[in-house]
């Protein structure tokens, strides 16, 4: 299946694992590379630099060590350097990923002003499949997946180095069962696997975006959609800002059934993806009075590091304390009851 993303069709078509390498030099290429997209965290500027050239945001860490709040430019948030270009040898870098998820931002950037101050129709095909091509490479491209993409290497390096081995050192193994499902494998190219470095996870990641993108997407459209809308501006984003959360089960994943997904599209706009089929679908809906601060739990709580909004953090973080201490108190109540 191709998505189109926006009015300008871009398509990312379904593609094996390895990812066809541009290589050009550095010359007039951003090193710092960012998996939210700096057109999406100005929706989340402060009111006195909304709309100006250089637009700020307060972040706050979940890590004590980071210190108080802090202003500071889009420019400087949710950034790595050469995250998804990598090294290619001879000092070039391979900028394919970077070229086309600069297409997508752009594409994306403007559909955006309707998703986040308008009520577009939601079952329209082009705007669902716009934003699930966006939150799916979103979700893949931050620096967590690519953790873990070398915890996955070193846990398989240490799996099959267990195995018996053939004469020239590999694992003695032609298969493996995950699931019910058997998987040949070959590993004539194992003594390389097993030295991966950072340039090879690097490239890996890069390809796991462009590889993966499509699937999730998939998955992300066969969701009900809803919109929350709040009078004023409310809700905060995040490093993470694709939130994932399961009412029953601790351990899960994007693709698992169940999965709500909440992201916020603009302070006074989040969207809700979840698998409740049997309610009205692609609905608008009026946030309740005091709301807020359970949608801006959830994706704090979601977060990777930092939390990131236009409004005073003090008072964001006194909203999800009061609401904290209310649901106490329901629940000392009912045990006292």
């Amino acid at each position: 299946m191709n998505l189109e993303a926006g009015a300008s069709r871009l398509v990312l078509p379904e593609l094996s694992n390895t990812l066809p390498m541009k290589k050009v030099g550095d010359q007039n290429r951003p090193k710092h590379q960012h998996w939210v997209p700096q057109f999406y965290l100005r929706y989340f500027a402060t009111p006195e630099t909304q709309g100006t050239q250089r637009p700020q945001v307060w972040i706050f860490s979940k890590n004590d060590a980071d210190g108080d709040e802090k202003l500071t430019s889009v420019r400087n948030v949710c950034g790595r350097r050469y995250l998804y270009s990598p090294a290619c040898g001879a000092g070039d870098r391979d900028w394919a990923l970077d070229d086309l998820l600069n297409n997508l931002e752009s594409s994306l950037s403007a559909l955006w002003p309707m998703l986040a101050e308008s009520e577009v129709a939601l079952d329209d095909c082009h705007v669902r499949r716009a934003v699930a091509l966006f939150l799916a490479v979103t979700y893949l491209r931050h620096p967590d997946i690519r953790a873990q993409v070398e915890i996955i290497h070193s846990n398989i390096v240490e799996t099959f180095d267990r195995f018996p081995k053939k004469e020239n050192g590999a694992p003695e193994i032609e298969s493996i069962d995950i699931n019910g499902r058997k998987y040949e494998i070959s590993t004539e190219d194992w003594h390389q696997y097993r030295t991966w470095g950072q340039a090879e996870h690097d490239r890996f990641f890069a390809d796991v975006v462009r590889s993966e993108a499509t699937r999730i997407a998939e998955a992300l459209l066969s969701k009900r959609w809803s919109v929350v809308i709040a009078e004023k501006e409310t809700f905060i984003t995040t490093d993470k800002p694709v939130c994932l959360q399961h009412p029953t089960q601790a351990k899960f994943g994007i693709e698992t059934p169940g999965v709500m997904i909440t992201f916020p599209l603009s302070p006074r706009r989040v969207l809700v993806m979840d698998d409740l089929h049997h309610e009205p679908a692609n609905q608008y809906y009026q946030l309740s009075t005091g709301s807020g601060a359970a949608f801006n739990a959830v994706l704090w709580h979601g977060a990777s590091r930092f939390l990131i909004t236009g409004r005073p953090v003090s008072e964001v973080l006194e909203e999800m304390v009061r609401l904290g201490n209310s649901r106490d108190s329901a629940n000392g109540s009912l045990g006292e009851a």
